[in-house]
């Protein structure tokens, strides 16, 4: 390598594609001060979020992050790393990136500040494959739930039918059983109720100038003001 200073990266694969759903990427920044930063992923987005959902909590497809910072010197092909929590790691530089341990680091820019090109490509194609792909998924589940649901209906419908038909019948034998004590023939206190309503209706006098009903007797109304004749 020309410049040991940038950014390098160690992709765990799943083997299954879409990479930034699936896979754990960790990230080595080596600035030019001699200063490093290790960004450990410790689960990848979708199994972050499967967890997240399973726990019963928000689902959150922000993956989850261990950072360490500290210095770094190197000697020949040979690159230590002294990290500000007391631990200190050793790893070998090849052309390609540097060796720490089982993992590879792949040199992926030059530039400290500004994300790799060619992982912003790839997240972009991922995503948008992603929601594709969860287009698909949505409109089969739908559809299969109508399926479901036109399959289910006619099935339920003649039992609803006359479950409710003698719930009607019933509440109908209870009205009119409820109504016949009533109204018996015989029943003299009904009578007199049932006969001072025409009679009243007949004396109610009504204002000429506002319509409002009044007593009989009265000579002005109690709404308007106005003189009764």
């Amino acid at each position: 390598m020309k410049s040991l200073t940038g950014q390098y990266e160690c992709v765990h694969r799943s083997g299954i594609g879409l990479d930034y759903f699936t896979s754990r990427i960790d990230r080595l920044t080596l600035q030019a001060n001699k200063r490093c930063i290790f960004v450990a992923q410790e689960r990848s987005r979708i199994g972050h979020a499967a967890r997240s959902l399973l726990s019963g909590q928000q689902v959150d497809t922000n993956a989850p992050e261990v950072r360490r910072e500290g210095r770094y010197s190197s000697a020949g092909n040979t690159i230590t790393f002294y990290l500000d929590d007391g631990t200190q790691e050793q790893g070998q530089l090849t052309a390609e990136g540097i060796q720490i341990g089982n993992d590879f680091f792949e040199k992926v820019s030059d530039s400290t500040l500004l994300p790799p090109t060619h992982r912003l490509k790839s997240n972009m194609e991922d995503i948008a494959k992603g929601l594709k792909i969860a287009g698909a998924v949505g409109g089969a589940a739908i559809k299969a739930v109508k399926t479901i649901q036109d399959t289910i209906q006619p099935a339920q419908g003649p039992q609803s039918t006359p479950a409710s038909h003698p719930t009607s019948q019933g509440a109908n034998q209870q009205a009119q059983g409820y109504q016949a004590p009533q109204t018996p023939p015989a029943s003299t206190p009904a009578q007199p109720s049932y006969t001072a309503t025409p009679e009243q209706d007949a004396e109610t006098l009504f204002c000429d100038q506002c319509g409002q009903p009044v007593r009989p007797g009265k000579r002005f109304c109690n709404h308007c003001g106005a003189r009764l004749p």
